[in-house]
Formats: structure tokens, C-alpha cells, sequence
């Protein structure tokens, strides 16, 4: 498998997990943007806009810790 193929199947499992959020979660990534809404951070991810690449990076470290174990 490519890197290119990985980094698409990691954004796809992402966004499903940000679409899987309830409809009234609001995330606040900096002080730029303000606070993002699940449909907003898709946008972003989709983009991959600096904060699609931090928000996939926030998730892919988490989904790594429980898998570890680690929480």
C-alpha cells in the first residue's frame, strides 16, 4: 500500500468519526477560526487545510493511545 493510499484511508476514517460526533459539538483548534462545527471540520479535512491536517492528527494520535492501551 502507497503512502498516498494510506494518508486517503486515515482522512476517510477521520472524517467518519468526526460525522459520527453529535450534531452540537463545536471544536476549538487555535484562535483563528473561532469554534469549527462537525460540518465545518469535514470541510476542513476535505481541504487538507492546516487544520484538516491537525484534525487528523489529533485523531490518528488518539486512535493510536487506545490501541496502545494508553487510555
Amino acid at each position: 500500500m502507497s503512502q498516498e493510499n494510506n494518508h486517503e484511508i486515515i482522512r476517510k476514517i477521520v472524517i467518519e468519526r468526526v460525522r459520527a460526533m453529535s450534531t452540537n459539538v463545536k471544536i476549538a483548534l487555535g484562535s483563528d477560526k473561532g469554534f469549527l462545527d462537525k460540518n465545518q471540520l469535514i470541510d476542513e479535512i476535505n481541504r487538507d487545510s492546516e487544520i484538516g491536517k491537525k484534525i487528523v492528527n489529533i485523531q490518528l494520535r488518539y486512535m493510536r493511545a487506545l490501541k496502545e492501551g494508553l487510555i
